[in-house]
């Protein structure tokens, strides 16, 4: 009786696999005021980059954005009209049906990453803006209206 009920259990939540092999998530969420003072590596955020984080240029000033974010266009328009100094590196955050022209197009000299494509594609706000220090540890972190962005 107890092993039938063990075994109901387990298929109940699908702890069944036949390869083991978890299956990917079709969605991820983030938070990212919550990654302000952690490294870049040890984020939440870091193993959805392709590449990974280590050919981010430090220090830097990363921003999330998606290719049809009016928000993130007018914020790169702006860093290009005010010519930020130091490291730019931006980071796609892919819809799952991603076919609008880009606003990348706006922004400064940059490094350019993306997120893993997910089938349900991403909760994070965008632009997100992540200013991270030489020892590769976020030191600021702002979502949505950039206008304020520290210099």
């Amino acid at each position: 009786m107890f092993a039938k009920l063990v075994l109901g259990l387990a298929i109940a939540l699908g702890l069944c696999a036949c390869d083991d092999q978890p299956a990917a998530p079709d969605w991820a969420w983030f938070e990212p005021t919550e990654w302000e003072g952690q490294l870049m590596g040890e984020t939440s955020l870091a193993p959805w980059i392709i590449g990974g984080v280590d050919t981010i240029e430090l220090p830097a000033r990363v921003i999330l954005y998606r290719s049809g974010c009016k928000q993130c266009g007018d914020h790169f328009a702006a860093l290009a009209k005010n010519q930020m100094s130091g490291a730019l590196t931006l980071i796609l955050v892919p819809e799952p049906k991603d076919d609008s022209p880009s606003v990348r197009d706006q922004a400064p000299k940059h490094d350019h990453l993306e997120l893993h494509r997910l089938s349900r594609g991403y909760g994070v706000p965008t632009p997100t803006v992540l200013l991270i220090n030489q020892g590769g540890r976020i030191t600021h972190v702002r979502t949505g209206i950039t206008d304020q962005d520290p210099k």
